[in-house]
């Protein structure tokens, strides 16, 4: 479970992505040192063009595979075996933190799909 600490610094984290909605070196700086490797792999997603919107459904290309985010939940290896038992220390898997910078920012591949 991430501390108050970490809680707080993502908040300040979202107000600035909000403000900026693009990922300036400020944002990246933030991202990077609030969720470590885990946040440079998810700026690289966003960056990468490897975030899709389909419809209501998100999907972010990784390492091994497609991966659908709903929310901040990710159906990849690394959310159940590290995030949600909470040997991570975040809240999130790269996938997902990926997800929330594109929704924010709008840098996401828009695909058809049922639901949208």
């Amino acid at each position: 479970m991430p501390s108050q600490e970490f809680v707080k610094r993502k908040a300040e984290l979202l107000d600035l992505l909000r403000r900026e909605r693009k990922i300036t070196g400020e944002v990246r700086r933030l991202v990077i040192e609030l969720y470590g490797e885990r946040g440079r792999k998810a700026i690289e997603a966003v960056e990468g063009g490897r975030v899709i919107r389909s419809g209501r459904r998100w999907f972010v290309r990784g390492r091994g595979g497609v991966y659908e985010v709903v929310k901040n939940l990710c159906s990849c290896p690394d959310h159940v075996m590290n995030v949600v038992t909470g040997k991570a220390g975040v809240d999130m898997c790269y996938h997902a933190l990926a997800r929330l910078i594109a929704e924010i920012t709008g840098e996401y591949r828009d695909e058809k799909g049922e639901g949208g």
